[in-house]
């Protein structure tokens, strides 16, 4: 019956979502109110940027119908939190938040996780370091709410794009928590993933509909409590457990591998350029590829391969216990790394080429 339960999950989330986005689009399109297109932005034409309330609605639905019941409290700590998000995203989204103001709500949503007891309690020994004192572990906890939240928001940059990353992060944790017992949590998982289904049904190149930051923030905050989660519980089963991973931090990494390293790698290239990191620019992986290019759906097609092929090669070394966290984490940030300074080459050479 549980696992009835969980395709229903699915099911529901993905038929609000699909039967909703359209009346969205009408809202929007009566009411004059679309994404203007500008010199950073990749579309030509007015669309709605409202999608992620059909994400929203359809995961809300979805959950209190078929897992509110099982919830534990930090689970409904976890669901007050993005619900806090979902508010100062649909506030950007219909009237424009300054980033001071954004970050003002990603705290409130933060302090709520805390008082929720969802944190980061250890590394795992990571660095040698293990359990947390509580101050370390609130600060290490919103420094990666923080960061992931809003890498999701920064790699909704082409059609497609964010939503798919998402469908892999939500998979992995909707099976893996189905496995392990935690059928409330799966549950969760299964209801973001109808969601988003329903909503890249509409997304695909050429959208006809945007996430916006209802979406993009919903997503990430939601993917970084469950993040935490996966830590607590995968600590607590027994090393000779299948489900155990022995390299969590590198499996995380590898999960979150194109929004994390993307932001941070942005981030990085716009303060050597004396530039604040929050300012706007055309230096993120999507725009690179673009300028060679490509199209949106080989875009997304090559970094969902690549994230997928991280997953799996970095799982099989860690689980075979080759190596640990230690030496995984650099290796991905080096291979990572690499695949960028490739891609920055080819984008130069292309450049080259195009001006003479």
């Amino acid at each position: 019956m549980t696992w009835i339960k969980l395709l229903l999950s699915l099911g529901t989330s993905f038929a609000v979502c699909l039967l909703l986005i359209p009346e969205i689009i009408k809202i929007a399109n009566s009411r004059n109110i679309h994404d203007i297109p500008n010199e950073r932005k990749i579309h030509t034409g007015k669309i709605c940027s409202f999608g992620g309330v059909g994400i929203f609605f359809g995961f809300i639905i979805s959950t209190l119908i078929w897992s509110f019941v099982d919830m534990t409290l930090n689970m409904e700590f976890l669901l007050g939190a993005v619900l806090v998000m979902v508010v100062v995203g649909m506030r950007d989204d219909f009237l424009p938040l300054s980033a001071f103001w954004k970050l003002v709500g990603q705290f409130v949503a933060i302090a709520v996780l805390l008082i929720g007891d969802i944190r980061i309690f250890s590394l795992y020994g990571f660095l040698g370091i293990y359990e947390l004192h509580f101050i370390f572990s609130y600060l290490i906890t919103g420094f990666i709410v923080i960061v992931i939240t809003n890498a999701f928001n920064l790699i909704d940059g082409i059609d497609g794009l964010a939503g798919s990353v998402a469908l892999i992060v939500f998979s992995f944790f909707g099976l893996w928590f189905a496995l392990e017992g935690s059928f409330a949590l799966s549950a969760m998982c299964l209801a973001v993933l109808g969601s988003v289904g329903g909503f890249l049904y509409y997304n695909y190149s050429p959208a006809r509909i945007f996430m916006g930051d209802t979406g993009s923030l919903m997503l990430g905050f939601l993917a970084t409590g469950l993040l935490i989660l996966f830590l607590d519980k995968n600590a607590a089963l027994p090393v000779t457990s299948h489900l155990h991973i022995v390299a969590p931090l590198s499996l995380l990494s590898a999960l979150m591998v194109y929004p994390l390293f993307d932001t941070i790698r942005v981030f990085m290239l716009r303060v050597l350029a004396g530039r604040s990191p929050l300012s706007p620019d055309r230096n993120h992986i999507h725009h690179l590829l673009l300028d060679i290019g490509c199209g949106h759906y080989y875009i997304v097609g090559i970094v969902i391969f690549l994230n997928i092929l991280f997953v799996i090669i970095f799982t099989f070394i860690g689980q075979m216990g080759y190596l640990s966290d230690n030496w995984l984490v650099p290796i991905i940030v080096l291979t990572a790394s690499s695949l960028a300074i490739y891609l920055h080459r080819k984008v130069k050479r292309r450049r080259e080429v195009v001006n003479v």
